[in-house]
């Protein structure tokens, strides 16, 4: 019974080194390199992936140029400067005129092309103040000798011409009125005529006293064109037009 005790002693001694060794193993103080190694895993080139992230930061910093006097280090990319904006391109501009939407260029001479036949004119305002050029409120006009009578102005286009636009003006300061204007045309020497407009304008010397109409068509090989002009739709007044224009 005397060899029990011991054995179980030599037993503790042994468990005891065991544990001891452990111990030290798993305590003892490691290396810089060693613990680099176990804590910081490394990339495909060797470094620790810290090093090697602070080592790309660094070498894109340093192709980003300089931009400021005072060599203040760059550590964020919201500290950069923004870039100055370049220089809008030269411009080739002009004002665009008012009413330009028809152009001058394509304008039919009436009076080098045509003849007008009318129903009526006044002496101190002939069919040519119509196609004098001048517009606007103001300007010269056509005006009918005869109040409140229904008038007709005829284009007699030498040759057939297309007509894509038409510009006229009524002007009207005195009295209160409505005029109606009528535009036809024909295509078989003025025996029939098909409408292709109707506009009316209502006039009063404290509210509306100026109007412009342009009208836009498609009208090919026309050697006639008939204006018919209502001056009394409503109320009593006397036909007139201040300006006519036709487009090619």
């Amino acid at each position: 019974m005397a060899k029990a005790p011991s054995r179980t002693q030599r037993r503790h001694v042994r468990e005891k080194a065991t544990i001891d060794h452990l111990v030290q193993h798993v305590y003892e103080p490691k290396t810089p390199d060693e613990k680099h190694t176990e804590r910081r895993p490394a990339t495909l080139t060797g470094l620790p992936v810290e090093d090697q992230v602070r080592k790309q930061w660094k070498a894109a910093l340093a192709r980003i140029p300089r931009f400021f006097d005072d060599k203040r280090q760059i550590t964020s990319v919201t500290e950069l400067p923004m870039p100055a904006m370049p220089s809008p391109p030269r411009l080739r501009k002009r004002p665009l005129e008012a009413n330009a939407a028809t152009s001058a260029v394509n304008e039919i001479d009436i009076a080098g092309c045509a003849a007008i036949a009318y129903t009526s004119e006044d002496p101190a305002h002939p069919v040519e103040h119509m196609l004098d050029g001048q517009c606007g409120p103001g300007a010269t006009r056509w005006m009918s000798a005869r109040p409140d009578t229904t008038e007709h102005i005829v284009i007699e286009i030498d040759r057939p011409q297309t007509i894509s636009g038409l510009v006229y003006e009524v002007e009207e300061t005195t009295r209160e009125r409505t005029q109606e204007v009528r535009v036809e045309a024909s295509e078989d020497g003025g025996q029939s005529y098909r409408q292709i407009l109707v506009q009316e304008y209502n006039f009063s010397p404290g509210g509306a006293t100026y109007q412009r109409e342009e009208q836009h068509f498609n009208l090919r090989h026309v050697p006639h064109l008939r204006l018919t002009i209502v001056p009394n739709k409503s109320g009593s007044g006397t036909a007139t037009l201040t300006a006519l224009r036709l487009f090619a």
